[in-house]
């Protein structure tokens, strides 16, 4: 028996990462073009797409518990791999920032939006190692 997700399923999983991302843009133009928004107005937009990316989390854990042994354990390893290696690079740029070597693309950090791109990259370099590696 084939406990994978249904590509339904995955659709819909993959539909609240592409609400979380434009979001993200929405809230980014948002905050950019409106800077006489009180900081706490600005903050309170740009957290919004927290949102979208929580049910996105709920629904990849309802997807996870579908999946047999061996496909948990693919994911369970991308997804560490992928939070792991955006600490270190969190940690690099911030470290490099305080020193005063402040990279013009990330002066504020990863940010919200770099963080997601970050994490979904990793993780996609981590299934494709994982799937490798049971193969």
């Amino acid at each position: 028996m084939d406990c994978r997700p249904t590509l339904r399923e995955q659709f819909k999983f993959n539909i609240w990462l592409a609400v979380t991302t434009a979001t993200y843009l929405v809230t980014l133009f948002l905050v950019q073009h409106f800077k006489e928004w009180s900081p706490l107005v600005q903050v309170s937009v740009t957290l919004l797409p927290v949102l979208p990316g929580l049910m996105y989390l709920g629904k990849g854990l309802r997807l996870l518990r579908q999946m047999d042994e061996l496909q948990r354990r693919i994911q369970l390893e991308a997804w560490f791999f992928a939070a792991i290696g955006t600490v270190i690079v969190s940690a690099v740029i911030n470290v490099f920032n305080a020193h005063g070597l402040v990279w013009e693309t990330f002066p504020h950090g990863l940010e919200i939006g770099g963080t997601y791109l970050l994490m979904f990259f990793l993780w996609t370099l981590g299934v494709a190692f994982s799937t490798r590696r049971y193969q």
